[in-house]
């Protein structure tokens, strides 16, 4: 038996196919059925008839989609790489990705110190593997990017000072502050407070720290690599630290405050510049009619937007909330511009702060 055969065995949840739902539907002993069934769920996964004139273009994303995840389309028709695209690769997120193909690629390299790929257990593993690794590229010109507030054998406290620095020590994490695309993020964070990244080089493992400066908009939180908001109590880490991190986030200078000149027009340069070109200075073109398919997209793309533009101002506790609410008004979202949706959000805001239950899809 061959190793794509035993692990199709041990992992029977993994090696499900359309045919074996069809052929659960169908009642027949002969699979009678199954030929109309192949028919009507084809027609679902066909691209050609799901994107029409656009159909070109529309494939082209898929393959470039699947091919920047790290996963080839060698041998895959149009209607396979469609399949894999939106029903299956679309169920994890792009850092499971590109966490999975930094780790093949520093191993490949030899650069990760456990080799044998059967003690790795879950993604925590492969993260801190990646780390480890990613840490013996950094340049003492990266270096100076950042300000190391503590450091010994085991563990480092640093604030980032540039995104490049806030990208590379952050790697493999879900942190927004890290995003390639949406640098405005690290710039916020970094021109509000305090922002730290805490890491174990010994085992890779990582978790962030924000304390916001401004009483007039507080926060101070901890977040795990998956972006997930903890309680400093929670973190792997040792209790010697703790004094140590209370004195890191008395202080009174944001990370801004500690950059010269020179690294505040990098940040600004690297952060903000694009964003602001795109966000405040682009020209509105002709409104375009979305087609069907494009709604689809549209709808869910704008209802996570609503979110994240929303959850800066509010508190991450009602966020939830916020997307019940973002999702209830979904319909209005079709062919909205961005000023539509901003005149949106204002309408949303009412469901979200009501006192009375806001309704959701399951209503």
């Amino acid at each position: 038996m061959s190793r794509l055969d035993e692990l199709k065995k041990q992992y029977p949840e993994l090696n499900v196919t359309m045919f074996d739902m069809m052929t659960r539907i169908d009642t027949s002993k002969s699979y009678k059925y199954l030929p109309l069934l192949c028919k009507i769920f084809g027609q679902k996964l066909n691209p050609k008839k799901c994107w029409g004139d656009d159909y070109l273009n529309g494939i082209s994303d898929v393959q470039s989609n699947l091919i920047n995840k790290g996963i080839s389309t060698d041998g895959l028709n149009d209607g396979q790489m469609f399949y894999i695209s939106n029903y299956i690769a679309e169920q994890f997120s792009i850092d499971t990705y590109a966490t999975l193909k930094e780790f093949m690629d520093y191993m490949e390299k030899g650069q990760v110190e456990n080799k044998d790929i059967s003690t790795y257990k879950d993604l925590d593993d492969v993260r801190g593997a990646v780390t480890l690794a990613s840490m013996k590229e950094l340049t003492k010109g990266l270096e100076g990017q950042v300000i190391k507030e503590y450091e010994d054998e085991k563990w480092v406290i640093l604030r980032p000072l540039t995104f490049s620095a806030s990208a590379k020590y952050g790697t493999s994490t879900r942190w927004c502050t890290t995003y390639q695309k949406e640098k405005q993020y690290f710039e916020k964070y970094w021109r509000k407070g305090i922002l730290v990244y805490f890491i174990n080089k010994q085992t890779g493992y990582k978790f962030a720290g924000y304390k916001a400066i401004s009483e007039v908009d507080p926060e101070f939180s901890f977040w795990n690599a998956e972006d997930s908001r903890v309680d400093y109590l929670d973190v792997d880490t040792d209790d010697y630290l703790f004094p140590i991190v209370r004195k890191i986030f008395k202080s009174k200078d944001t990370n801004k405050n500690l950059c010269s000149d020179e690294i505040q027009e990098q940040v600004h340069n690297e952060c903000i510049s694009e964003y602001e070109k795109s966000e405040l200075y682009s020209v509105p073109s002709e409104i375009e009619v979305p087609s069907e398919i494009e709604v689809e997209h549209i709808r869910e793309y704008n209802v996570t937007r609503i979110a994240n533009e929303i959850s800066e101002e509010v508190d991450r506790e009602i966020v939830g909330r916020l997307i019940n609410a973002a999702r209830f008004h979904q319909e209005t979202l079709e062919g909205l511009n961005d000023l539509g949706i901003d005149t949106l959000l204002r309408q949303i805001n009412n469901d979200i702060f009501s006192t009375d239950p806001v309704p959701t899809m399951r209503a």
